[in-house]
């Protein structure tokens, strides 16, 4: 027994010596600078892994302070860097036990280095960030260099996205950027437009509608000019029907009507096109008409020309497209990354932006009959072309199951969408499985453990027993 008690003494001396060493490199590695030890020279001098390094290093002798970092604003991107890979080399699944020792490597509290962790894991906008990247823009920094300086999210269109979707009810700063617009404020942009837009230099008005609202975001501005230039009283509207009588169908000088009007010439031309919508409502004659037609050309050549049935009724194409009701032979049309043909897409596009131009709703039964393809297909194809990305539980399970075969998020980006964004993909992977951290432990699995634990917790070591029972707790 004494043999035994002497061992021990002397372990105990042995490793508060080690400690002791170890802690006066660390001091002597310091970078004040940096703010930070130089442990790869500690582990170097002392011949011995970093993280017994850390074990061994007493911060109650260190003479040092420890950095406090509470907000990811904090943070410089050298020091998220270093704690990632930190982190993902030397420790892996990391446990609560453990994020001392990256505190002590990074000199920051352990809090605030899980909390920078979780966030580089899980990145979320949050007030202080918002509030620094407002500072940034309004430096006119781009989005580029902010990325670079706050690198959380996984591209800058995810950081740019997380930035204009986020609200913060209880901050009264953003409260101010993010209020309702009153009446004054909306009438102070008309006046703002009226008397500084022009077709030909739009960016006059914007510099003006800054000047006058510096607390509001930039695109929140923008928006609201659009939304002035869209909204037309009855004198604009009367004067916008003479101008377009004026000339003969077909011919019509939208670049000159919208400069007597002070507007765009897409503006004019969609606001005559929503007055022509509104004067066109398909009757069931008109319906049956167009379908018998329809039908008959198709029964007779299987194409289309709806020049020759407008004609023939006396309607517009768009009215006969519309109208008609005669589906059959119509194809299909599901998305494929190997089959995909960007013509049809194109073809697509080109007539609903031509016939349905933002904010008109667009007639999907006109694009069916147009193209000659199933109108539910239409429908997925324009919202997949939109990039929108309907996150299903077949399609959280398509991501999961591409992921475990290798693939990498731009290539199960494209298996899904022409269009979409890998940056989605990532979000909507990353989605799945904090939720699956995060679900509750069903009865079955509880008692699973429990039996694991009680077979095996007095004979195998910890490291092994949480490698056995962590299947179970993450199935």
């Amino acid at each position: 027994m004494e043999q035994a008690l002497a061992a021990d003494d002397a372990r105990l001396q042995k490793r508060a010596e080690l400690s002791i060493r170890v802690t006066k490199l660390a001091d002597l590695a310091y970078d004040d600078q940096r703010g930070q030890c130089d442990w790869e020279s500690v582990t170097r001098d002392m011949d011995m892994p970093l993280i017994e390094c850390l074990r061994l290093f007493d911060p109650s002798l260190s003479t040092f302070s420890v950095r406090s970092l509470p907000n990811i604003t904090d943070w410089l991107a050298n020091d998220l860097s270093t704690l990632k890979s930190l982190v993902s080399e030397q420790f892996g699944a990391i446990t609560a036990d453990e994020w001392p020792l990256v505190g002590i490597y990074m000199n920051v509290e352990q809090a605030d280095c899980f909390m920078a962790h979780t966030m580089c894991t899980f990145p979320q906008m949050t007030t202080d960030l918002h509030e620094a990247i407002t500072r940034h823009r309004n430096a006119n920094m781009e989005w580029k260099n902010i990325f670079e300086k706050h690198p959380l999210f996984s591209c800058i269109s995810g950081l740019r996205n997380a930035y204009y979707e986020f609200k913060e009810p209880g901050d009264s700063k953003l409260k101010a950027i993010y209020s309702e617009w009153t009446d004054a404020d909306t009438c102070r942009i008309q006046e703002l437009v009226q008397t500084y837009y022009k077709p030909e230099n739009q960016r006059e008005v914007l510099i003006q509608a800054q000047m006058a609202f510096p607390n509001r975001l930039q695109q929140s501005i923008i928006n609201k000019i659009k939304c002035t230039l869209h909204n037309w009283n009855a004198d604009d509207v009367a004067r916008l029907v003479h101008l377009v009588s004026t000339y003969k169908r077909g011919e019509i000088d939208w670049a000159a009507i919208g400069k007597d009007l002070g507007r765009t010439a897409d503006l004019c031309h969609l606001k005559h096109d929503q007055l022509d919508l509104g004067n066109f409502k398909p009757t069931v004659e008109h319906s049956q008409t167009v379908s018998r037609e329809v039908q008959k050309q198709y029964e007779q050549q299987h194409n289309m020309d709806w020049t020759g049935i407008a004609q023939q009724l006396n309607l517009s194409e768009r009215e006969c497209l519309e109208a008609n009701q005669f589906n059959t032979g119509k194809a299909q049309w599901i998305y494929h990354p190997d089959t995909f043909s960007w013509d049809m897409a194109n073809r697509m596009k080109t007539f609903i932006k031509d016939n349905y131009p933002e904010p008109l709703p667009v007639n999907y039964t006109a694009v069916s009959n147009y193209m000659w393809i199933d109108m539910d297909d239409c429908v997925k194809m324009a919202s997949l072309l939109r990039g929108e990305m309907a996150w299903t539980s077949e399609t959280i399970a398509q991501v999961v199951e591409l992921r475990k075969q290798g693939m990498i998020y731009k290539d199960i980006a494209r298996q899904l969408s022409p269009v979409l964004n890998k940056s989605k993909v990532v979000a909507a992977y990353y989605g799945h499985i904090k939720s699956k951290v995060n679900a509750p432990l069903t009865c079955k699995e509880k008692h699973r453990i429990k039996e694991l634990v009680d077979t095996h917790a007095e004979q195998m070591p910890f490291t092994e027993l949480r490698a056995l029972v962590f299947p179970q707790a993450a199935s």
